[in-house]
């Protein structure tokens, strides 16, 4: 990752970001050890997290590589809106992921179309940063 893509934002994004990832990892432990559930469904959970989760952030190392553009078209305000796109969108699926859990653990069950809110905040951001992004490329490609 280039050294101006790591501003104190995204450095706190990244950082609430995993701290958040830790307290899913450990909600499940503890929700697997009180309530007796297989040690495989919440080590599977726990998996499914740290994989999505560090594919995300090879991604926000390679921002090109999401709108399968060129190099030399990921620079400047199309790197930074890639990147900050992932970022979001990787806040969103932990934070999706932690809210059941500790709705869980605290005896609250959600409604079914829970899930569906979640899909629904992760593309909304993943929409609007794309449309930017396409755009400043047309523009681009526009002045060349």
């Amino acid at each position: 990752m280039k050294k101006e893509d790591l501003t104190v934002p995204a450095l706190l994004m990244e950082a609430v970001g995993l701290i958040l990832g830790i307290v899913y990892i450990g909600l499940q432990i503890f929700y697997g050890v009180t309530y007796h559930v297989s040690p495989y469904r919440y080590m599977g959970n726990i998996l499914c997290l740290v994989l999505v989760y560090a594919l995300l952030t090879i991604l926000s190392c390679h921002p090109e590589k999401i709108n399968r553009i060129p190099d030399e078209l990921c620079i400047g305000k199309v790197r930074k809106l890639s990147i900050r796109m992932v970022r979001v969108v990787k806040l969103i699926f932990v934070l999706g992921l932690l809210i059941p859990c500790v709705c869980d653990a605290l005896g609250i069950a959600l409604k079914e179309a829970y899930s569906l809110l979640v899909i629904g905040m992760i593309l909304l951001p993943s929409v609007y940063y794309e449309c930017k992004i396409l755009k400043i490329i047309r523009d681009q490609g526009k002045h060349s």
